[in-house]
């Protein structure tokens, strides 16, 4: 871009910047062409402060004057316009691609975080669930036959040798009594599953997530039955404990 092309693109942005030259060539633009007087009654400010204002749009080319006598009128020249038109339209497909990437993002974000949520209540203590939540043999009764540790880092499986599943997990979490998580990875899924406790006036309340479900298919829909038949499991286990 040589030097002139450097200068008529500064002198375009900088004629535009100013609230009082855009509302010139807002009132320009809904008439063939003003004199200077009736230019000047729209604005709070004398004549000479106007005709300053009107010479930058004029050294951008944006207005283009004509003497009639001894009196000056002035018209829009909406050519040099389309330069920012083009910059800004560049910016606005710039924007609009972004903006439809970052809306394919999310959808696939919110793909990936389907959750299977639960929630039981119980009448017994807090500890007796937790146990029943942390405790290999307990959970077998009700889940499936494992290895689990409360323990941060720890890797167990759960094994279900009638149905030949085997579900890799990892202790994500450990807040005893209050909070367990770990990695539920097997069956074609890839998830985790929190459990949260609290006990208040007498039940110990339960909540279940099981997050990371790409889609509501048949392995989301049968971990909603499944935590819900080993829910009522769990029940029966508190009450032998």
């Amino acid at each position: 871009m040589n030097e002139q092309n450097q200068n008529q693109e500064r002198d375009i942005y900088v004629a535009i910047a100013d609230p009082t030259r855009r509302k010139l060539l807002h009132l320009l633009a809904d008439v063939e062409e003003l004199p200077l007087n009736e230019l000047t009654v729209h604005f709070e400010m004398g004549r000479t402060a106007v005709s300053k204002h009107l010479a930058i749009l004029k050294e951008a080319r944006l207005v283009i004057s004509r003497k009639i006598g001894r009196e000056t009128r002035y018209r829009l020249n909406a050519a040099p316009l389309k330069e920012i038109e083009d910059w800004v339209s560049f910016y606005r497909k710039f924007w609009s691609e972004r903006i439809l990437l970052l809306n394919r993002i999310l959808q696939e974000e919110q793909k990936m975080n389907l959750t299977v949520s639960q929630d039981f209540n119980f009448k017994s203590p807090i500890e007796k669930v937790w146990l029943a939540l942390t405790d290999a043999n307990t959970l077998a009764k009700w889940v499936m036959a494992n290895d689990i540790k409360p323990v941060v880092g720890h890797k167990f499986q759960f094994r279900n040798e009638q149905w030949n599943l085997i579900i890799d997990s990892e202790v994500l979490e450990v807040e005893e009594p209050y909070k367990l998580a770990y990695t539920w990875v097997g069956g074609g899924i890839n998830t985790t599953v929190t459990w949260t406790l609290r006990h208040e006036d007498g039940t110990t309340y339960l909540h279940l997530d099981q997050s990371g479900f790409e889609k509501e298919d048949q392995a989301f829909n049968g971990a909603k039955y499944g935590w819900a038949k080993m829910g009522e499991e769990l029940k029966k286990v508190l009450v032998e404990m």
